[in-house]
């Protein structure tokens, strides 16, 4: 295991930590020396570290080299050499290798997964070192997607926030809801189609490193060969690669500047960069939170619409308000689906499908990040209450899953050998959707099924054994318990319903490591004081 000495660590975190200061206090400030940082030696033994713990360290781009082959030779030299080519201006991306992985719950569709080289992968890593805090502080706290700290499971919670009700009004129904209706966005292939002359324009906003913008671009241009054929990319970014998720949020943030005075309006900028952190108080999150909430409402008291979106990358769900009838407030919707969808494809290029972007009611089901979010009256003070429960389609497919694990024609391997394929997606399915309502009940249901399954599955396999023998050997009950479970030497079965069920807080969400020790307090302790109260007008953290 090839791991980063301490000192290099530290010395990023700090050139990380003045990066993010540096962009947080200007927003406008175009940073113009950062090549010497991406080249650094100590940058890039970083980047080779963190491709080696990657999970695709196995995976080998078009020259067939991984990065155990690369270690073999030795870590010095490679990166020596890989430093000689960026700093003599050498160095040219290779073109990714195309592969195309099912689409999950999606039979006969396929996305297609693009894999770099290991030096590419290791360039990818040294450059989102250096721009990642430089982007982090530009991005809204409604972006949740490919971020440090962030989930889906804060992006569901951050959505309830916004739709939970204050109290009931039996005079005035629709008032009850800060949220009427929703614009469910859904844009058709999105990593493949966006422009690389808006994504550009965006990168060089704040990067006006002339060597680091040209291999950005050269990254975005380098191409795929799939079947030993070369395929150009005129547009989008390849899946796969280390530094894509970063340019796609760069791009599509262009959704959140849209919305920008009701979802986090950050004023005049600070122009002076010698500003002390302790007198930053136009930047303080709570103030900008409260102006956003002020903004809001005194568009509502004017009758004009009010846009909040909530994204998770490609995803995304604008929640929209007006007072008075609500078929005025649906035809706002209509109208704000139109303009988004001209200005992402004057500015990027995308396009959103027209038949899954759809203009529906809250309190009718939205499918969002793998859950079904419905708002119910709380049968007690009457107000309207956000749920985030599993789709059945989803423990549908679980349970396809685990037929196919335990089919007939896997009767001669052994129960060992099949609970460990079986262990990993029933734990990952219940780490996934232990935030959702009534997760317990439908926990109970799938252990249930799973232990019947492998009963049915045994007596196939010993069909001449009596099942008080296939008790004997297989069955296994925990000291005073009295439920049976299903083991084969030291391999257990895993069972979901222990798994503790609870809501997910967004006080739980990490602050990166760059952002200074008073912004991280103030930006973790506020925001959770204020979500726990159920304040909807500063509860966009």
């Amino acid at each position: 295991m090839y791991v980063a000495s301490r000192d290099d660590r530290l010395w990023l975190q700090i050139v990380q930590r003045k990066l993010y200061t540096r962009s947080r206090v200007n927003p406008d400030y175009v940073f113009e020396k950062l090549w010497g940082l991406v080249t650094d030696p100590r940058n890039l033994r970083i980047a080779l570290a963190r491709v080696h713990r990657n999970r695709g360290a196995r995976t080998a781009g078009i020259d067939r080299i991984t990065v155990r082959h690369v270690l073999l030779d030795g870590a010095e030299p490679f990166l020596d050499e890989l430093r000689k080519e960026l700093r003599g201006g050498t160095f040219r991306p290779m073109p990714v290798r195309r592969v195309l992985i099912p689409k999950a719950g999606k039979p006969g569709k396929f996305r297609p997964l693009g894999i770099p080289t290991v030096k590419d992968r290791v360039v990818q890593a040294a450059v989102k070192n250096i721009l990642e805090p430089i982007f982090e502080a530009d991005f809204y706290p409604v972006s949740h997607g490919f971020r440090p700290g962030r989930s889906v499971h804060g992006a569901i919670a951050h959505l309830k926030v916004l739709m939970h009700s204050r109290g009931a009004d039996p005079l005035k129904r629709e008032d009850l809801l800060p949220f009427q209706w929703t614009i469910e966005g859904d844009i058709k292939g999105c990593f493949d189609n966006i422009g690389h002359h808006g994504l550009m324009e965006r990168v060089r906003r704040r990067v006006g490193d002339a060597k680091l913008s040209r291999l950005v671009l050269a990254f975005l241009k380098a191409g795929a060969l799939a079947e030993a054929q070369f395929l150009r990319s005129d547009s989008g970014t390849p899946q796969g690669g280390i530094l894509s998720p970063l340019l796609a949020n760069v791009a599509l943030s262009v959704i959140e500047d849209r919305y920008e005075r009701h979802v986090w309006p950050r004023g005049t900028a600070i122009r002076s960069s010698r500003v002390s952190l302790a007198s930053l108080f136009p930047a303080d999150p709570d103030v900008i939170a409260r102006r956003a909430y002020g903004n809001r409402t005194r568009d509502k008291r004017r009758g004009l619409p009010v846009f909040t979106p909530v994204r998770y990358a490609d995803d995304f769900i604008v929640l929209v308000a007006k007072d008075g009838d609500p078929q005025d407030c649906r035809q706002s919707a209509e109208q704000e689906k139109a303009a988004l969808a001209r200005e992402l494809e004057s500015k990027l290029g995308l396009s959103l499908s027209e038949e899954k972007t759809l203009v529906t009611p809250v309190t009718s089901t939205m499918r969002f990040l793998g859950h079904h979010l419905r708002v119910r009256k709380h049968p007690r003070h009457g107000g309207f209450v956000p749920l985030a429960v599993i789709p059945k389609e989803q423990s549908k497919r679980l349970r396809q899953n685990i037929k196919d694990i335990f089919r007939r024609s896997t009767c001669r391997d052994s129960l060992e050998n099949r609970l460990r394929l079986i262990n990993p997606v029933v734990r990952g399915w219940a780490n996934f959707y232990k935030h959702a309502w009534g997760a317990k009940r439908v926990f109970a249901a799938n252990d249930h099924y799973v232990w019947w399954t492998i009963y049915r599955w045994l007596r196939k396999k010993h069909p001449n054994t009596r099942m008080r023998d296939i008790y004997a050997r297989y069955g296994w009950r925990k000291p005073r318990g009295r439920a049976i479970r299903w083991r084969d030497r030291e391999t257990h079965s895993v069972t979901m319903s222990p798994t503790r069920v609870r809501p997910f807080c967004l006080s739980w969400q990490k602050t990166p490591a760059f952002v200074p020790s008073l912004w991280r307090a103030r930006c973790v302790s506020k925001g959770a004081r204020r979500v726990r109260r159920g304040a909807a007008g500063n509860s966009l953290r």
